[in-house]
């Protein structure tokens, strides 16, 4: 194996241990866990490289880290491409291994006595893999979101509003949120999809929290069998159920009459077809 393939490989093998500490801690990562996603690339690429017996494995082993943090700051503060967590376990994995394995490549491209032909091949080609990626970040954020709303422990349903556009959506602390817009007004309907277990249509329209802008003194009321209807000063807020789903529907501009209509439009959805409807 040449020296270039054994430097990706080291790359690699570095990435796959960063997947490894990821995937053991999940959720509950910590200072102490970020610091050593920093610390083990440089010690597993130092060990790595000198026991792969690289040329001038020494500069492979601290550039190799050096050109994934340059990628991951660029990504933070320019193009901020999701985080690759929400891809999917393989799917991570393969991402940290690529990444590892190209920084190595770039390091081995600038430090290992090679042919200057493949020294700029090895460069180039690194930049241009990188470039690829920066340049599809709504691919790459389609496709994180549609992973993470698969995943989601609530259905997936949406109303039919043909006359708005979606313009939020996320999953959040277990509720499906989505906000839509007017598209020839300024009128916005905001919808929450979460579990039917969470509470019933009249208990959780009796509880105002987390909607706090709905005043406590305001009434709650049944409207027609299974909905219920809390009202604000600005807002109103439909309570009801669809099949195993408690669904909420708020609107400061429309009437008591067009959110009940909004209720008999929800329909289940794919995640990947939700995903690509909040980019039309």
């Amino acid at each position: 194996m040449n020296a270039a393939a054994r430097a990706a490989l080291v790359g690699a093998v570095v990435g796959l241990a960063q997947f490894v500490i990821l995937y053991w801690r999940g959720d509950d990562i910590g200072s102490l866990d970020a610091l050593a996603l920093i610390a083990l690339p440089y010690g597993l690429g130092f060990f790595l490289s000198w026991w792969g017996r690289l040329p001038r494995w020494w500069g492979v082993a601290t550039a190799g880290p050096a050109v994934t943090a340059a990628f991951l700051l660029a990504n933070i503060f320019v193009l901020r491409i999701p985080e690759i967590r929400d891809l999917g376990d393989w799917q991570t994995a393969l991402c940290l291994m690529a990444l590892g394995a190209t920084a190595y490549l770039a390091a081995g491209g600038i430090f290992m006595p090679v042919h200057r032909g493949l020294r700029g091949l090895l460069i180039a080609g690194v930049a241009v893999a990188y470039v690829a990626v920066w340049s599809a970040p709504d691919v790459i954020a389609d496709a994180a979101r549609a992973n993470r709303l698969a995943r989601a422990e609530v259905s997936l349903i949406t109303p039919t509003l043909p006359d708005h556009r979606l313009g939020y959506l996320e999953y959040v602390h277990g509720w499906l949120e989505l906000s839509y817009e007017g598209l020839n007004d300024h009128s916005r309907i905001d919808v929450a999809v979460g579990p039917g277990s969470t509470a019933t249509p009249k208990a959780a329209c009796a509880n105002p929290v987390p909607w706090d802008d709905i005043q406590e003194h305001a009434k709650c009321r049944q409207v027609s069998p299974g909905i219920w209807l809390r009202s604000g000063e600005s807002q109103k807020l439909i309570f009801a159920t669809h099949g195993d789903a408690l669904v909420r529907v708020e609107s400061p501009t429309m009437s008591e009459k067009e959110l009940i209509a909004v209720l008999g439009t929800f329909h289940p959805v794919e995640a990947e077809e939700l995903a690509r409807l909040y980019e039309e």
